[in-house]
């Protein structure tokens, strides 16, 4: 029965997939197929090499272990070579660039700590939710919750001891400014990777093939949307479409009045970028797991998780608007175009996973 049952996952997906193609195809044309394969792809490929945020920030507070952490900015490094010369010399690719002020500061930290207490950031909830994690199937709704609350609170707050959009080495060359921001993020790297050697850890030679994975679907992305991959405004988008169905007047809110918001209001879910790589992440996860018999192991966690999974979702929801963006959108798109408030958005998101280490350890949610 269990064999059946991953193989009609597997079908059901398989299917899916090809009417959501289709259905891409006529929204958006080729690109919409690319998009949606590329999604596919990101979910596989973090599904297979386990590639998180969340456990992996946490390795390194709890047991001293960065070398997850280390390559995430090996991952931005190599985007960061590709992403700032097509940004700055490609008029159809715009950098993921964000003003620096109070609402990135607290925005930040409430997803760091929400991230920990939900156990998965805006990439890990995608891919785990796919591969059939009961505790995201909680923490994802509150998740998209969180998101559409985030958007009536961001215009009270965006204006806030704001000092704009900080570009590092903005007015130097291409050549130069590609070269800083490498420097700056490979630097990390190495700072990690040096701790590493010196407790004697072997970083995974898997987790190593996965991030230059990663990298090049995020290049792909970049290329074929025009602007780095984001996860989590694709959340917010389906929350005020659901939010719309049920009569709440959600056009007539100033964020949706802006002119990305309120264009991607106005057409489907699948003409959105973002909305359409989340999608393709949770079929591209959901077939793998499907493959290896995933689902035939999940299982419903303590209430205790449960609870903290939905906490964590809203406050990710929240925290992800208020601050631009996720672990992806904002740390990774945002230091790999060469934007401080990357930087920023990673610091007060670690602050966050520490506290939210500590709220962990207090409900007994190991």
């Amino acid at each position: 029965m269990l064999i059946i049952s991953n193989i009609g996952i597997f079908t059901l997906l398989t299917l899916a997939g090809l009417f959501l193609g289709l259905l891409s195809f006529f929204d958006s044309g080729s690109q919409g197929i690319i998009l949606l394969l590329l999604g596919i792809s990101l979910g596989g490929v973090f599904l297979f090499f386990q590639y998180g945020f969340a456990s992996g920030w946490r390795s390194l507070i709890v047991n001293k272990n960065p070398s997850m952490i280390s390559c995430h900015f090996l991952l931005a490094s190599l985007c960061c070579v590709i992403f700032i010369p097509l940004i700055e010399l490609s008029p159809n690719i715009i950098g993921s660039y964000a003003p620096v002020n109070l609402s990135l500061l607290i925005g930040a930290f409430i997803f760091g700590f929400g991230m920990q207490l939900a156990n998965g950031c805006g990439s890990g909830v995608l891919f785990t939710f796919g591969s059939g994690s009961t505790r995201m199937m909680v923490a994802l709704p509150f998740f998209i919750i969180g998101s559409v609350i985030g958007t009536f609170m961001l215009p009270f707050v965006i204006d806030i001891m704001s000092l704009g959009q900080i570009i590092i080495a903005g007015n130097a060359t291409v050549i130069y400014k590609t070269l800083v921001n490498f420097i700056a993020l490979f630097g990390v790297f190495l700072l990690f990777h040096m701790y590493v050697r010196k407790r004697n850890i072997m970083i995974d030679k898997k987790l190593l093939l996965g991030t230059f994975a990663v990298a090049i679907l995020c290049v792909l992305v970049l290329i074929f949307s025009g602007s780095p991959w984001g996860v989590t405004y694709g959340f917010t988008l389906w929350g005020a479409k659901l939010f719309q169905s049920v009569g709440i007047p959600i056009e007539s809110f100033t964020f949706w009045n802006y002119s990305g918001p309120k264009r991607s209001l106005e057409h489907s879910v699948l003409s959105d970028t973002s909305s359409l790589i989340n999608i393709g992440m949770i079929i591209g996860a959901g077939l793998l797991a499907s493959m290896i018999g995933l689902f035939s192991s999940a299982k419903w966690p303590p209430k205790v998780e449960l609870i903290s999974a939905a906490i964590g979702g809203l406050l990710m929801g929240i925290g992800a608007r208020l601050s631009f963006g996720c672990n992806i959108g904002a740390f990774l798109g945002g230091t790999a175009s060469g934007s401080l408030h990357g930087w920023i958005w990673f610091a007060m998101a670690f602050v966050g996973t520490y506290f939210g280490i500590i709220y962990r350890d207090k409900v007994g949610f190991r």
